[in-house]
C-alpha cells in the first residue's frame, strides 16, 4: 500500500497515512521494468573479454608489422586479421551474452559469411567453397553449441571458461590448415596453425594452474 500524495509505502491493511491524514491511502501497482534488447554484461564476462581479445592483438600485430614490412604488393595479413575478428565473435560474444542466443548465433554465422566474401573477392577462388567452407562451417557450429551448453548453461565458470575458447580457438586453427593442406597439396604440412595452438595451449596450462591454486587456497 502506497499513500496517494506522498507516495510512503504502508504495511498492508492501513487505509491512513499519519504524516498525510487525513488522506485516504490508495493501493499502488508498481509499473513492471521492460526488459531491454541489450543486457549489460557482467564483471567477469568482461574480464575474459578483456583477456581474450589482448590474447589476439599480439598474432595480429605481429602479421600485419611482418606483411607490411616485407610483402610491399599482395597483402595477406587481411586473411589473418579477419580470421582473429571472426574468433573474437565467436569465442567473446556468446560469453557476454549481451544479445539473445538467437541474434548471438545470427551475428556469428554473419561475422563468417562476411570473412568468406572476403575471401572470395580477394582471391576469386569459388571451387574452394565446398570443400573448405562447409567443414568449418560445420566445426563452427559445433563449437557455438559446445559453448552455449557448457558457458550458457553454468557448467563451467571462471579461468575453466578462457580455457574451454583458448582450446577451441587451437583446434580451430589446426582444422583450417589441416583442410587447405589436404585440398591444395593432397598432404597434411602442419607449420603456423602448430605454432600458435601451442600458443593457445600454454594459455590454458597456465589458466589451469591458477585455478588449481585457488582451489587449494580455499581449502
Amino acid at each position: 500500500m502506497y499513500c496517494s500524495k506522498c507516495g510512503k509505502q504502508l504495511p498492508e491493511g492501513v487505509t491512513v497515512c499519519n504524516d498525510c491524514e487525513p488522506v485516504v491511502v490508495t493501493q499502488v501497482h508498481p509499473q513492471p521494468e521492460k526488459e531491454s534488447f541489450f543486457k549489460a554484461p557482467g564483471k567477469g564476462s568482461k574480464s575474459y573479454a578483456a583477456l581474450f581479445t589482448a590474447l589476439l592483438v599480439f598474432p595480429a600485430t605481429i602479421c600485419t608489422a611482418i606483411d607490411i614490412a616485407f610483402d610491399k604488393y599482395d597483402y595477406w595479413f587481411g586473411y589473418v586479421v579477419g580470421a582473429l575478428i571472426v574468433t573474437w565473435v565467436i569465442a567473446v560474444l556468446p560469453v557476454l551474452r549481451i544479445t539473445p542466443p538467437a541474434v548471438t548465433a545470427m551475428i556469428c554465422f554473419g561475422s563468417i559469411i562476411c570473412y568468406t566474401y572476403y575471401i572470395m573477392s580477394k582471391t576469386e577462388w569459388f571451387d574452394w567453397l565446398p570443400e573448405f567452407m562447409l567443414p568449418m562451417f560445420i566445426l563452427t557450429a559445433a563449437f557455438i553449441a559446445l559453448d552455449v551448453a557448457l558457458i550458457g548453461g553454468k557448467k563451467i565458470k571462471g579461468l575453466h571458461v578462457i580455457s574451454l575458447l583458448s582450446l577451441e580457438c587451437a583446434l580451430y586453427l589446426v582444422s583450417w590448415e589441416v583442410i587447405v593442406d589436404n585440398m591444395k597439396y593432397g598432404t597434411i604440412d602442419l607449420g603456423w596453425s602448430l605454432i600458435l595452438s601451442c600458443g593457445f595451449i600454454s594459455v590454458i596450462a597456465v589458466l589451469e594452474a591458477f585455478s588449481y591454486v585457488g582451489r587449494i587456497n580455499k581449502k
